[in-house]
């Protein structure tokens, strides 16, 4: 049921990728939740961002304690210094057969040196020409997000990239952004995706790491609490808007230096840390359609069953409209 070039690609059952939920104060993503998506038949994504080697590793060891499916890893190569080799070999000597790739500088060949460990390449593309050159590099697939989505995004719409991005490369393709239940995931597969990337609604599962006050305050906003700000990396990232944000947001729009600015990002991390009232989250304006609390299973058994009987009423459509 809903076999796709993805899923046979992967080893998974349903086309589903969890999205790699990292943070600078409360990361979501452990092994934890990654073993609930693979186990329920999709594929969990560790998140490494702001993480050492080691915790990564001990990560990677209880995620597989945890399940005996497939899932993956997500690493951005964010500065030339760094020996991305090294993190490769780290990687494939764990075991790890999946990455997705984020954000990251463009002058380190990551796609490359991972396919020379063998492992699988996804990157996370805002852009027909970004999946152009990632293809061209060796991806195995992309994953499309459009920019309603939470975490690091582009300006063009889930709607809009993913048919472009179908038409302009020849690996899999899925689609990621605003997408968080049977509608959104027969929409995709309807545009030609081979499956699809959901974050925000992994964020709000029982399994989740992040603390319940978060979650209800996710459960609670309207999508247009989910703002676009370079608060949180110094990149464009959707978020869930708060004080801090709006502050930050207001301070960069004035005349101030690039000390300031980095004062003022220290303070507020600070703030976050230490005050969950003031922290905020990578949100996606999904989040106006999600209103419970629910088991990974739940979520992931829900999109199916609901996705047949979508999938159902368009036949009966279709054979409606040839009557």
């Amino acid at each position: 049921m809903f076999q796709t070039p993805l899923s046979r690609l992967l080893g998974i059952r349903y086309p589903i990728i969890q999205g790699a939920l990292g943070g600078s104060t409360r990361p979501v993503s452990d092994a934890t939740l990654v073993s609930s998506v693979s186990n329920s038949g999709g594929l969990g994504i560790l998140s490494t961002w702001n993480q050492s080697d080691s915790k990564t590793l001990k990560e990677i060891e209880k995620a597989r304690a945890l399940t005996n499916k497939p899932f993956g890893v997500n690493v951005a190569a964010t500065h030339s210094s760094y020996d991305f080799s090294r993190k490769a070999k780290l990687l494939a000597d764990a075991g790890v057969g999946i990455v997705t790739t984020g954000r990251g500088d463009p002058n380190i060949p990551a796609i490359e040196i991972l396919k020379d460990h063998g492992i699988k390449v996804m990157p996370v593309i805002g852009s027909v020409r970004h999946a152009v050159n990632v293809e061209k590099k060796g991806a195995d697939a992309v994953v499309a997000s459009g920019c309603e989505a939470g975490g690091h995004v582009g300006t063009i719409t889930t709607l809009t990239l993913v048919p472009q991005v179908i038409d302009a490369v020849n690996i899999p393709v899925v689609a990621a952004g605003g997408i968080g239940d049977a509608r959104g995931f027969v929409a995709a597969l309807a545009m030609g995706a081979c499956g699809v990337q959901m974050g925000t609604r992994f964020v709000v599962t029982q399994e989740s790491l992040l603390p319940l006050k978060l979650k209800q305050k996710v459960l609670r906003a309207w999508a247009e609490d989910a703002v676009v700000t370079t608060m949180r990396t110094g990149w464009p990232t959707r978020a869930l808007k708060t004080r801090i944000i709006e502050e930050w947001d207001k301070l960069n729009t004035g005349d101030v230096s690039s000390g300031e600015l980095r004062d003022y990002r220290r303070m507020a991390s600070k703030r976050m840390r230490e005050n969950i009232d003031e922290d905020s989250i990578g949100m996606g304006q999904v989040c106006g359609m999600l209103s419970s609390l629910k088991s990974v299973k739940d979520v992931i058994n829900e999109i199916i069953r609901d996705a047949c009987r979508i999938i159902s009423g368009l036949e009966e459509l279709k054979l409606n409209q040839q009557s």
